[in-house]
């Protein structure tokens, strides 16, 4: 499954590059409260390894950032990290592909695929498949054909495009991958990391579920840590209350009924607990993990930022990971 570029050379080793990544994230914002009480525009407030993203790409600039720093990572790796990470990267590359596909639907010009594709780390393979000028169904058949393997559950992405559209495609991706990562061999630490993202994707469609009472029953991931039975048993309930304490039993946080808006933000919070502990612990791969998340997390509150202009700052701080 020849899904990510292979750099040429063995990378560097290990203890160099923690090093680098001790240095880089000195930069990376600690303290929210300091930006959201920031009289000056959200623009300005960037840090200066944005700006000049945003400036040439508006609020998707926030995103190629985060592209340009996993590529950095990627190709600082050795063969060891770049095999334990490869998880971790193919996951980070599925929002990549999609947005692709989106244009395609579109009908956009190969030059805004380009800009996508730009900092990816996909393989050449992958890019050309995605760049063709084909309709969708063929361009779906073909990767599926050359990148999936013939057994696994992700098959049929013409089946789900043509019932759900895009975000079948786009489920069936993630929850495809997810599974086959989850059912490979991997570090512990990454291990525990899909877990929790699992949890957080299971939760959140109960959440959507039972909120706006959808009749179909959701499509839950497999490989987390609440099984089956209990996600069933909660949707039959309909109730929010038993979501909510779905949500003490992993976090250790009470929450109202009427909190269920941030349900979503304490599950990334506590991820993001787990893996500062990990880090501090000093193992290599829990520090390099920690940075990777401390990267999309920056990104994704920059970017609420971004989209919330002129939203009262205390409402977002509601909807930022902190």
């Amino acid at each position: 499954m020849n899904l990510l570029q292979s750099p040429e050379g063995s990378g560097y080793p290990t203890e160099y590059l923690i090093a680098r990544i001790r240095g880089r994230r000195l930069y990376l914002v600690k303290d929210w409260d300091d930006i959201l009480s920031s009289p000056a525009p959200t623009e300005t407030i960037l840090p200066a390894y944005y700006r000049e993203l945003v400036a040439e790409y508006a609020k998707e600039g926030v995103w190629k950032r985060v592209l340009k720093e996993f590529r950095w990572l990627y190709f600082q790796m050795n063969r060891r990290l770049r095999h334990t990470f490869f998880p971790f990267f193919v996951y980070s590359e599925i929002k990549t592909m999609v947005l692709c596909l989106r244009f395609k639907t579109g009908k956009e010009t190969g030059a805004d695929i380009e800009d996508i594709l730009s900092f990816s780390l996909l393989s050449k393979e992958v890019k050309d498949v995605l760049k063709r000028d084909a309709d969708l169904p063929l361009i779906l058949a073909e990767f599926e054909r050359k990148f999936l393997p013939p057994t696994d559950k992700q098959s049929g992405l013409e089946d789900l495009f043509s019932k759900d559209g895009l975000k079948g495609v786009e489920e069936g991706l993630t929850n495809g991958f997810m599974e086959r990562i989850i059912s490979s061999k991997l570090h512990p630490v990454l291990k525990k990391y899909f877990i929790f993202l699992i949890d957080i994707k299971n939760i959140m469609a109960l959440c959507k579920h039972v909120r706006w009472a959808v009749k179909t029953v959701p499509v839950f991931i497999h490989g987390g840590s609440i099984s089956e039975p209990v996600l069933m048993d909660t949707v039959r309930s309909g109730e929010m209350s038993r979501i909510v304490r779905l949500v003490h039993q992993l976090t250790g946080i009470s929450l109202p009924e009427s909190g269920a808006s941030e349900i979503e933000n304490i599950l990334f919070a506590d991820l993001t607990k787990y893996l500062r502990v990990k880090a501090i612990e000093g193992s290599d791969i829990g520090l390099i993990l920690d940075y990777l998340w401390k990267i999309c997390v920056e990104a994704e509150n920059f970017s609420i930022l971004l989209y919330g202009r002129g939203i009262e700052r205390n409402v977002l701080r509601r909807e930022l990971v902190i």
